[in-house]
C-alpha cells in the first residue's frame, strides 16, 4: 500500500532520479540534457536540505520513494538560504555561464544561480510554495507516463 511519509536521507538518490526522469515536459530529461543532474540540484535537493520538515515522499509500500512533495514555508527566506547556503555547494559542479545561455543546460544553470526568480510579486501575500512530482510505480522507461497517468495509477492502490 502506498503512503506518504517524511523524507529520509536514504531517499535522496530516489528523489534525484524522480526529478531527472520527470524534468523534460513530464518525461525523462537524460536524452535531452548533457548533465540532467542540474534538475535535482535546482528543483529538488535544496528543499530536502534547507526545509527538511517540509519534505515528504510517496512510498511504494516497500520503502521506495516513487514521488515527492517538497515545500518552503517562507519563499523569501528560502531564496536567501538558497543563495547563501545551497548555491555555494552547487556552484562548483554547475558554474554560472559567463554570457547569455546558449544551450538548454546553460539556461537551467542560470536558473540555479538566480533563485530570486522564485520571488513572484503577484503571490507575495502567500509566501509558501510546493514542488510535487510522482513517478510511475511501474516505470520501465518506455511508457512516457505523464503526471496525470501517475496519479490515476496511484488512486487504484
Amino acid at each position: 500500500m502506498t503512503r506518504i511519509r517524511r523524507y529520509r536521507p536514504e531517499d535522496r538518490e530516489a528523489v534525484e532520479d524522480i526529478c531527472v526522469r520527470t524534468a523534460h515536459e513530464g518525461g525523462d530529461s537524460r536524452p535531452h540534457h548533457k548533465d540532467p543532474g542540474v534538475f535535482p540540484t535546482t528543483f529538488a535537493i535544496p528543499y530536502v536540505v534547507l526545509e527538511p520538515d517540509l519534505a515528504f515522499v510517496l512510498d511504494d509500500g516497500a520503502g521506495r520513494a516513487v514521488g515527492y512533495v517538497l515545500g518552503a514555508a517562507d519563499t523569501p527566506r528560502f531564496v536567501e538560504d538558497f543563495r547563501t547556503e545551497w548555491l555555494p555547494r552547487a556552484a562548483e559542479r554547475h558554474p554560472e555561464p559567463s554570457g547569455p545561455p546558449s544551450t538548454p543546460d546553460e539556461a537551467l544553470i542560470r536558473l540555479l544561480h538566480h533563485p530570486e526568480r522564485m520571488l513572484v510579486p503577484e503571490v507575495a501575500a502567500y509566501p509558501a510554495h510546493l514542488r510535487l512530482m510522482t513517478w510511475s510505480i511501474s516505470w520501465d522507461g518506455s511508457k512516457n507516463w505523464t503526471f496525470g497517468d501517475n496519479v490515476k495509477a496511484l488512486q487504484g492502490r
